[in-house]
């Protein structure tokens, strides 16, 4: 019984010193896991993304929490914009986005390989290789899968070894962070060179993940630049008037008949408005047979043949010829307005200069009967131009001079 007693007290014994030596155990693990960790904190969240799905291409860095899914959207889109064009003009108002861009898009993640591969054979090893650029965070993690050891896995930045590790035990894995010094190559190197390996023996499967950040500069300058706008402005127009008058009793009686006149004067007399005059014309039909086209004082020849005149149109009006051998025909022009290219004896018409002054009589009409026993009925035609001014409110497209802010995105450093 004492015997039975003694064995039960040296058990109790050997258990509480066993559950006392797993405590102290337990403890130093959890004190070396709480240690200082080498890579800073806002780095640290971005290894944490290694062992999650690398396909997932939308990995950033975020300092701050933008609530407005809008203004997210404008952010994405900026970005975007500058990762493909490489530069955007901004408003001058917007300089708020720059710094929340800064602030958001930090870096830019890219994701290099995720192999999954039984280990080489023969001897040889199998190398990938990736461009990279100076500064580059390279995060790496390589993971023996397989029941044998590795005999090297090692990084290669250019020419020097960034990592190495020989004999990478069965379900081990190694994480870690590698600062690109230079622009250059990143090499990727799994050797399992052994004899009894090389004949396929002892193999391996491992797997290995590559991650590349690469820090971003976005260069900020104001600049000037002209930009097309639709503005609502106040802008002069000028309507075109026409006025005109025809007169298809203007006689010439015979010089026999000392009663009435054989010789007439009409002076060409054009009322002077607020408008300004820019032309004026005339036609005289010296025969029965002569015409115009005369609908209105509106709607004629004489209007139709100033506006050809006036506009440089082409010459689709023709105002008839008249000549008579009984009758002299002369035109006094009191006027230093100059006269269309289309004129003849009988008629013209003057493009008048608004920045001479000048009387409102333009020119004197005089015809003369040379015949002492016909009597003669003449046609005669005028017309004058104006521009109305006035003032109307458009929609006009002007280039005007603007200060805005230009991001580039510097891929050199």
């Amino acid at each position: 019984m004492t015997t039975r007693v003694l064995m039960l007290f040296l058990a109790s014994v050997v258990l509480y010193s066993c559950g006392s030596t797993l405590q102290t155990f337990e403890e130093a693990l959890n004190s070396e896991i709480e240690s200082t960790p080498i890579i800073p904190l806002a780095i640290d969240g971005i290894k944490d993304e290694l062992d999650s799905d690398l396909l997932d291409n939308k990995f950033i860095v975020e300092y701050g929490s933008l609530e407005n899914p809008l203004y997210n959207d404008k952010l994405d889109s900026i970005y975007e914009v500058l990762k493909n064009e490489k530069s955007i003009l901004l408003d001058l108002a917007d300089k708020q986005l720059y710094l929340d861009l800064l602030s958001r898009y930090n870096a830019d993640t890219t994701y290099l390989t995720n192999i999954y591969m039984k280990t080489p054979k023969s001897g040889l090893p199998v190398t990938y290789v990736y461009d990279v650029k100076k500064n580059d965070l390279v995060f790496y993690t390589i993971e023996n899968l397989g029941r044998n050891n590795i005999e090297e896995v090692s990084i290669l930045e250019g020419a020097t070894y960034r990592y190495v590790k020989q004999n990478l035990l069965k379900k081990k894995k190694e994480t870690g962070t590698i600062k690109i010094i230079d622009d250059n190559s990143l090499a990727l190197n799994i050797s399992n060179d052994n004899f009894l390996k090389n004949k396929g023996l002892m193999s391996s499967k491992v797997k290995i993940q590559l991650k590349k950040i690469s820090p971003l500069k976005i260069d900020y300058e104001e600049v000037i630049d002209s930009v097309l706008e639709v503005n609502s402005i106040v802008d002069t127009v000028y309507d075109t008037i026409y006025k005109s008058k025809f007169d298809a009793s203007v006689k010439l009686f015979p010089k026999l008949n000392i009663t009435e006149q054989s010789k007439l004067v009409v002076p060409v007399d054009i009322d002077l408005t607020e408008n300004e005059l820019v032309g004026w014309g005339y036609w005289v039909g010296l025969n029965r047979f002569n015409s115009i086209i005369w609908e209105s004082d509106q709607e004629n020849d004489m209007i139709n043949f100033a506006r050809q005149e006036f506009f440089g149109f082409d010459n689709d009006v023709l105002l008839q010829t008249s000549e008579n051998e009984n009758i002299k025909l002369k035109i006094n022009d009191l006027s230093l307005d100059i006269r269309s290219l289309n004129y003849n004896v009988n008629y013209a018409f003057y493009k008048a200069d608004s920045k001479i002054h000048k009387s409102k009589r333009r020119a004197e009409i005089v015809m003369s009967n040379l015949s002492h026993i016909y009597e003669y009925k003449l046609q005669l035609a005028l017309v004058s131009v104006f521009l109305k001014e006035r003032q109307v409110l458009v929609d006009k497209e002007i280039f005007i001079k603007k200060k805005f802010i230009k991001l580039t995105m510097n891929d050199d450093e």
